[in-house]
């Protein structure tokens, strides 16, 4: 039961025990306001007084304890999706710009480039292609897949994990290869799309970031699950 609480303070509880992006948070947030002041609207025109009114609606509506489970597991599959979307757009695309960034320099150095740098940098290209390919068929996970994959947080979970693994690897080989890059452009400071590039690589920051939020949102979710199974029959 939820008592002396009116719609707009129950609101509010309710997105400050939420974790997730925050437009997706605002829109589940307003959708609950929504049902329960009709709900209250409804109860009002039955005779109630208006606190009895809301009262009512919200200890229909359920609990924090009830209804943050369901919510939370919604915000953790957007958050999953999300990432997925960023990385399946973005490391293509640093994979398409590879060879104007690291081949095509109007600054060559004074010597060849050597067969190990190239090497390198062709695997970090590939790298960057199966990973972009990768976060493409775990993107399906969220969509058409779902039907397939009935857990939507554990795979959230599964993809903070991977993406932030990923990233790590990414991100010192990508650091490897610009360092790399001086060495064999002694101008190469000054090619404005190799410098794009590292922007773009630094940007992957955020998607660490993104990353972290899945682990955060699945495990916000399952906690609010333990304590509805803890408990007590009845209550």
């Amino acid at each position: 039961m939820v008592s002396d609480v009116d719609i707009d303070g129950y609101a509010a509880g309710l997105a400050a025990a939420l974790r997730g992006p925050r437009r997706v948070r605002d829109d589940l947030v307003a959708e609950a306001r929504d049902s329960l002041t009709d709900a209250a609207e409804a109860y009002l025109d039955a005779g109630l007084s208006s606190g009895d009114a809301q009262r009512r609606a919200i200890d229909e509506f359920g609990s924090y304890q009830e209804v943050v489970p369901d919510y939370q597991a919604e915000l953790a599959v957007a958050q999953g999706r999300r990432t997925a979307m960023l990385i399946a757009l973005a490391l293509p695309t640093l994979y398409l710009l590879a060879p104007l960034m690291w081949r095509h320099s109007p600054w060559p150095g004074t010597h060849p480039m050597s067969s190990e740098y190239l090497r390198l940098a062709s695997s970090f290209d590939y790298l960057s292609l199966a990973g972009g390919l990768v976060a493409a068929v775990v993107l399906l996970g969220f969509g058409w897949g779902s039907r397939y994959v009935r857990d939507g947080v554990r795979l959230t979970h599964a993809v903070g994990y991977g993406a932030l693994t990923f990233l790590v690897i990414h991100g010192l080989a990508g650091g490897v290869v610009y360092v790399w890059s001086i060495t064999q452009w002694p101008n190469a400071m000054r090619w404005p799309l190799l410098a794009g590039g590292v922007a773009l690589w630094l940007a992957f920051d955020y998607a660490a970031f993104c990353a972290w939020r899945c682990l955060a949102t699945s495990r916000a979710q399952r906690a609010a699950l333990r304590l509805v199974s803890r408990r007590p029959v009845g209550a």
